[in-house]
C-alpha cells in the first residue's frame, strides 16, 4: 500500500522521467548503446517476455539510487530503444516509465533510478526493437521495496490503562503504532538505526510536531528510539496483524495476558485490534 500523498509523484511522473533518465542514459552510453529518446504515449503494450532483469539492491530509502541490469534479444542491433517501467504491486493501473536508454549490442542495459516513490514495487524494461515500431517486448518484473522516510514520535505514559481508536487496552509493553488513516491491524514495515519491525497499526494520531507515525514506548523502547526522530515507513499489503508484547531485558513479563476489544488472546498475550 503506497500512502495517499505519494499519489502526487504517479501525476508526474512523465515530468520525473527526463530527470531520471540521464544517469541511465549515461550509463548505457558507457556500455556501446546510444542515447533513447522518452517514451510517448504511443509505444505499444508489450507483445511477449524476453530476456533477464535484476535490480540492485532489492530494498533502498526513497530518493536512493537502484541499479537495474539485464539484457535483452540483441537480434535487433546496437542502440534500440529501452523503457524502464514501475508499477506498484497493490495497484491495478497501468505502468509508469520513469527513465530511458538503449540496448547495447548484445543487449545488455544499465539503468539507474533515483527512487522517487515508496512502495513495494515491481520494475520491467520494455524493449522496442528497430526493425519494427510494434515489436515490443516487456523483461519479466523484478520486485524492489523503497521505504518512506517520515517523522515518528512515541507515547505512552499518561494514557496506559485507556483503550486505543482501535479497541486496545494501552500497557508499557504493547507494541504497536498510531496512524492517521491506515486501517487498524495493517502491517507496517518500521527501520531505524539499522533495525527493522513489523509494527500494527492500533491507534489514530499523532496530531503534531509535523509526525507521520506515533510509536507506543514498547515499540520505540525495542527499536532504541528515545526522542522525535525520522524512520523509514513502508505500509505492507496482506492480512491484518494482532500486536504483541515486549518486555526489556531486565523485566519479567507479567503473568497471563491482556485482553482488548476481539476479547482473543494471542501469543504474547497480545490481541487481535478491533476494524
Amino acid at each position: 500500500m503506497v500512502r495517499a500523498r505519494k499519489a502526487i509523484f504517479w501525476g508526474v511522473a512523465g515530468l520525473c522521467a527526463g530527470l531520471l533518465s540521464l544517469p541511465a542514459i549515461a550509463a548505457a552510453k558507457s556500455s556501446g548503446g546510444t542515447a533513447a529518446p522518452a517514451a510517448g504515449p504511443s509505444l505499444p503494450a508489450p507483445t511477449a517476455t524476453a530476456g533477464a532483469v535484476s535490480v540492485t539492491p532489492s530494498t533502498v530509502n526513497e530518493r536512493e539510487v537502484a541499479v537495474v541490469t539485464g539484457a535483452v534479444p540483441a537480434a535487433s542491433g546496437s542502440g534500440h530503444g529501452l523503457w524502464l517501467q514501475v508499477r506498484a504491486t497493490a495497484k491495478t493501473g497501468g505502468w509508469v516509465t520513469v527513465a530511458s536508454a538503449a540496448a547495447a549490442a548484445d543487449g545488455s542495459f544499465t539503468i539507474a533510478w533515483r527512487a522517487n516513490r515508496a512502495g513495494q514495487l515491481s520494475l520491467r524494461v520494455v524493449s522496442a526493437g528497430v526493425a519494427s515500431a510494434s515489436s515490443v517486448t516487456a523483461t519479466p518484473q523484478v520486485p524492489l521495496t523503497v521505504y518512506e522516510p517520515v517523522v515518528a514520535t512515541w507515547y505512552g505514559p499518561g494514557f496506559y490503562g485507556n483503550h486505543t481508536a482501535c479497541g486496545e487496552k494501552l500497557t508499557r509493553s504493547i507494541v504497536g503504532l498510531a496512524d492517521r488513516t491506515l486501517p487498524c491491524g495493517t502491517a507496517v514495515s518500521v527501520s531505524y538505526n539499522g533495525l527493522t519491525l513489523t509494527i500494527p497499526v492500533i491507534d489514530r494520531g499523532p496530531y503534531a510536531n509535523g509526525a507521520t507515525l506515533d510509536l507506543t514506548s514498547a515499540a520505540a523502547r525495542e527499536l532504541g528510539l528515545k526522542q522525535t526522530s525520522t524512520v523509514e515507513m513502508l505500509s505492507l499489503g496482506g492480512p491484518l496483524i494482532a500486536p504483541t508484547n515486549w518486555f526489556p531485558p531486565s523485566s519479567a513479563p507479567p503473568p497471563g495476558g491482556a485482553t482488548g476489544a476481539s476479547g482473543a488472546t494471542l501469543a504474547g498475550g497480545a490481541t487481535a485490534p478491533g476494524s
